[in-house]
């Protein structure tokens, strides 16, 4: 979200660099479990400033396409395109009112519904805010920590996710 000029101050230099600086830059920012790292602490920090956004979560998946030759990923519907093509599966976790809290990329696609039991509670179990302490949630079996809203991709023939899930909730 910032200008080009800008980049040079954004990565902790006093000016813009040429592209062979840019890249051996950006290769230092993404080793190891950096990039993860500062993803959570963002994450973090969003649900703490609004907690009142945190407590009812939108989940979605996108398929993006892979174009290049360096991986054999598998392949996933593409709907727009109406072709199963390789792609990758990214699980985006936001407030309703838009903003990304976090994304879970999925090379192998399991399905939202083991991506959400697998992934995204245990995550959100770790950094949302708490809303509602234990001793409420056990006087009260309705009460619960946060609400999460999905498409209908989440929809299961087999009632035992609906009750896992709920359960976790």
């Amino acid at each position: 979200y910032s200008a080009p000029g800008e980049w040079g101050k954004l990565i902790g230099l006093d000016r813009i660099p040429e592209v062979r600086t840019l890249r051996s830059k950006i290769k230092q920012l993404t080793q190891d479990e950096g990039p993860q790292q500062w993803s959570e602490a963002l994450c973090k920090e969003w649900m703490q400033s609004a907690p009142e956004q945190a407590s009812i979560l939108y989940i979605d998946g996108h398929v993006r396409v892979y174009n290049g030759q360096q991986t054999k990923l598998p392949c996933h519907h593409v709907a727009r395109q109406k072709l199963c093509l390789r792609a990758t599966t990214d699980y985006w976790v936001n407030a309703l009112d838009g903003q990304p809290f976090m994304v879970i990329n999925k090379a192998v696609d399991p399905g939202m519904i083991k991506v959400i039991e697998n992934d995204i509670l245990p995550q959100l179990e770790k950094r949302l805010p708490t809303f509602v302490n234990a001793e409420e949630l056990k006087s009260d079996p309705l009460l619960h920590r946060f609400t999460l809203v999905c498409d209908r991709e989440s929809v299961s023939v087999d009632s035992s996710h609906l009750d896992k899930l709920r359960h976790l909730l």
